[in-house]
């Protein structure tokens, strides 16, 4: 191996010569009250199971600390968007939600069909998102009252349950909002709010206002779903027209219609606003549908002996729905998996790493969008953003996970009091390829990580010049010059790369 040196006045570079298989098993028992405990062991379980057909990932947090889950089932460019349990008291949705997923991995591996729909090549067009507990907080209160709690708060929660000890009822999150009252298009005529926090109804004072409801604004943005349902219980009819524009009304008619026929759900015109899927109508313009899905049974919970009607009737509906996700899609999350080392300069840096002012789903997009990241790595990185609060750093060894092979500049001395027109000279040990010289591995960034623009070079065997940029460097103004992955004329390439600022005089 041969080493180059490159004289800047001095330092030095060196040139450098699915899904598993296994016996899947139904591991979702719905027959029982489904808890976030539990769905939280499953989850881990489903991941090991089904290898990267099913993915899961940490999304956020409750205000009490229990974690939200995004799953990925399925690698189509089209994007299918499923959660369950806005309302605490509607768990139920949670259980039809992992049903899914394992019933669909499971026909995956098996190369099966169901109800008509090859599942395997189905997902291979449409990945399926779920958010099976957007509720975890209102979930435990509501299953196991006020244990499930600090003592601390114990009179604040009775106080919004009007006294009472028996939670059963709740629907809202523990600080007493309701979720599915949190979303922009219908919020400020919403009927029927409470004035106050409280069990049902109460919309808070803003959309967006509860950290949950921030979670599914920021991953539905990065999704972008090409169609979503929001389950909830009871009473087995379908809300589907909520904001949608008129030019959408027969496609989103259409597609409702076929869940109602598959489900034997009564489809219903909504009137209230406020919810997930009116949200999703009316600024997504993509279908969004709300299956209501067991029998009324006044203010409380559907029992789990109602659940193998439920699943007979949305069991199909769920792969209709994905292949329905499929024909809409604009494919417009068809970003491509990143396969060159991502090298972290300065201006990488920025669109990497998030910003206290910017919410984190358009911090995530922003990455996205300068380093050509594909979806997966823009829900990770969210995620890891979620995690890593103040302190994230482009050395986080979980952040190398996420986006592969990251290489950082190694510095090299600094230079000050430099000519306005002065032109670099970069010196090799060996001849490069003049291929290899271009501005993607030789540039120059200002103080406010923009290119320089009109960078000019000079190569003659073992030599690059950079001419000065039209009109020369600023005065006073600090630059720092990258060099990367220029190549030898034997073909080897450079293993670190580099940078050296330096200050204009």
């Amino acid at each position: 191996m041969k080493k180059i040196t490159i004289y800047l006045m001095i330092f030095t570079l060196v040139f450098l010569s699915s899904v598993p298989t296994t016996s899947a098993k139904q591991n979702i028992q719905p027959y029982q009250t489904y808890t976030y405990e539990t769905m939280k062991e499953d989850l881990k379980d489903l991941d090991k199971l089904y290898g990267d057909l099913v993915e899961v990932y940490t999304i956020g947090k409750t205000p009490y600390g229990r974690d939200l889950y995004l799953v990925k089932l399925g690698y189509g460019k089209a994007n299918a968007f499923y959660n369950g349990s806005h309302h605490a008291r509607e768990w139920i949705t949670t259980t039809l939600n992992m049903k899914m997923i394992d019933t669909y991995a499971k026909s995956y591996q098996t190369d099966t069909s169901l109800g008509g729909y090859a599942v395997k090549d189905l997902l291979h067009k449409t990945t399926i998102w779920f958010v099976p507990m957007v509720n975890p907080d209102g979930v435990a209160l509501q299953q196991k009252g006020l244990n499930a709690f600090p003592s601390s708060v114990h009179k604040e929660l009775l106080a919004m349950n009007d006294g009472s000890n028996n939670f059963k009822r709740w629907k809202a999150n523990a600080q007493g909002i309701d979720l599915n009252r949190q979303y922009p298009v219908g919020w400020e005529t919403a009927s029927k709010s409470h004035p106050d926090p409280h069990w049902k109804n109460y919309k808070g004072t803003k959309p967006f206002e509860a950290e949950e409801a921030k979670v599914m604004r920021d991953i539905t943005h990065i999704l972008n779903p090409d169609l979503s349902l929001a389950y909830h219980t009871a009473g087995r009819v379908l809300y589907w027209n909520f904001g949608v524009d008129q030019g959408d009304l027969a496609r989103d008619r259409a597609i409702s219609q076929k869940y109602s026929t598959l489900a034997g759900y009564r489809m219903v015109h909504t009137n209230s606003g406020a919810g997930y899927t009116d949200w999703i109508n009316g600024v997504f313009d993509k279908p969004g549908i709300t299956p209501e899905l067991g029998t009324y049974v006044g203010e409380t919970e559907v029992t789990p002996d109602q659940f193998s009607e439920i699943w007979r009737r949305n069991k199909h509906a769920g792969l209709a729905m994905a292949a329905e996700a499929s024909n809409v899609s604009s494919n417009n999350t068809n970003v491509k998996d990143r396969r060159e080392p991502l090298y972290v300069d300065e201006a990488v840096k920025d669109a990497l790493l998030p910003h206290s002012s910017a919410p984190l789903y358009k911090q995530a997009q922003k990455a996205q969008g300068q380093l050509n990241l594909s979806l997966e790595q823009t829900v990770e990185l969210y995620s890891w953003y979620q995690k890593c609060g103040n302190s994230c750093s482009v050395k986080d060894a979980e952040l190398k996970e996420i986006l592969g092979d990251v290489r950082g500049f190694s510095d090299m001395k600094s230079k000050s009091n430099v000519k306005q027109d002065h032109a670099w000279t970069i010196t090799f040990e060996t001849d490069v390829h003049r291929d290899s010289i271009d501005k993607e591995n030789i540039y120059i960034l200002n103080d406010q990580n923009q290119r320089v623009s009109a960078e000019r070079f000079e190569v003659n065997e073992n030599q690059v010049v950079i001419r000065p940029p039209k009109g020369n460097y600023q005065s006073g103004k600090t630059y720092t010059l990258y060099v990367k992955d220029v190549e030898g004329l034997d073909g080897k390439v450079m293993k670190t790369p580099v940078q050296m600022s330096f200050t204009i005089r």
